[in-house]
């Protein structure tokens, strides 16, 4: 019996002592989880942080690619951004705008990414209006020729976008090509020097030649007479109502009115023609380079030598005879933007 009852309390000894190195190494187990799982969640925090981080710098870079106007690098940059940070609206919505200067089908594409991204987010209640009626606009704008393409943007020459923007929007073209009547001027270098500024602004800008003055968007007009000083010559815009059956259609044509009260020679008819033409176009404000064609003044460019042999300077005047690229990659943005809005900060 004796040897029995001992037994049965070394069973139970050994139990109580099995089951207390149990819990033992079952507290212990746990806490090694707890330490492990909080390292893991501590890891994760520091990856977290880590994305961040990496989004925030690439961002400020994106920005700065498109302030530069390598839109192309911008979108690049901004992808990154968005891959360590899929929450991160305001660089779906630069993304989406440095896009419509690289291609508009990905612009569109770009855009809707952004409405998917903002959603019912309070803080971009009025973006999202205002890109959905973008996104419309983008796909009604019409096809543009080679010369007009975003890649034909040179982002080392600039462009001077910001002050024409919101003066010249809503006044691009909708049908090209633009139709032009240069008239009769009452001089042949005048004639030559229009000529000329037609020619070389249809290399860059979808415009033809029409006899007819009724058949022309733009027309140029001649007049002998004496106007404001220090101008060459007027661009105006007007609307003539035309009934089509029970229908009003309005039909804008534009109007450059030269004063030929003034001797001109050929080249400045031809810078006169190139800026107005400019305006025509769609280009509302003026450039603040005297480099650029669009420049708010006729710039003359007088240069002198000194020859051997000859006691006094040799000069001669020169004007600019063609739209600068800045000129070009104005109108090249102002013709692919469905409109001037700001990137996010």
């Amino acid at each position: 019996m004796m040897n029995v009852r001992m037994t049965v309390l070394e069973t139970i000894w050994f139990r109580r002592y099995l089951g207390t190195r149990t819990d033992t190494r079952s507290r212990l187990i746990g806490r090694w989880t707890l330490v492990a799982l909080f390292l893991a969640g501590l890891g994760g925090a520091r990856i977290c942080w880590a994305d961040h981080e990496s989004a925030k710098q690439s961002y400020l870079a994106a920005n700065g690619l498109f302030d530069q106007g390598r839109f192309a690098e911008a979108v690049s940059t901004y992808d990154r951004v968005i891959g360590d940070d899929p929450k991160h609206v305001e660089a779906y919505y630069n993304r989406a705008l440095a896009s419509e200067m690289v291609d508009r089908a990905r612009a569109v594409d770009n855009w809707q990414r952004f409405l998917d991204a903002a959603g019912d987010l309070p803080a971009y209640k009025w973006d999202v209006a205002r890109i959905q009626a973008r996104i419309q606009i983008l796909k009604a704008k019409p096809a543009l020729p080679a010369a007009m393409q975003p890649t034909r943007y040179v982002p080392a020459a600039g462009d001077y976008y910001r002050v024409i923007a919101i003066p010249s929007e809503g006044e691009q073209w909708r049908e090209l090509p633009v139709k032009v009547f240069l008239g009769s001027a009452p001089n042949i270098k005048w004639q030559q020097g229009a000529r000329e500024a037609f020619d070389i602004w249809s290399a860059v800008f979808p415009m033809e030649l029409v006899v007819l003055p009724e058949k022309a968007d733009i027309r140029m007009g001649w007049e002998a007479s004496s106007m404001e000083e220090g101008r060459a010559g007027e661009e105006m815009e007007w609307v003539r109502l035309q009934r089509v059956g029970d229908e009003i259609t309005g039909r804008r044509v534009a109007t450059i009115t030269v004063d030929l009260s003034h001797n001109w020679s050929k080249d400045e008819m031809r810078a006169i023609v190139l800026h107005e033409l400019g305006h025509a176009i769609g280009i509302k404000e003026h450039s603040d380079s005297k480099k650029d064609i669009m420049y708010w003044q006729m710039q003359d460019k007088s240069r002198q030598i000194r020859a051997p042999y000859f006691p006094i300077p040799i000069f001669w005047r020169s004007l600019v005879s063609q739209p600068s690229q800045r000129d070009i990659n104005t109108l090249i943005r102002l013709y692919n933007s469905p409109g001037s809005i700001a990137r996010f900060d």
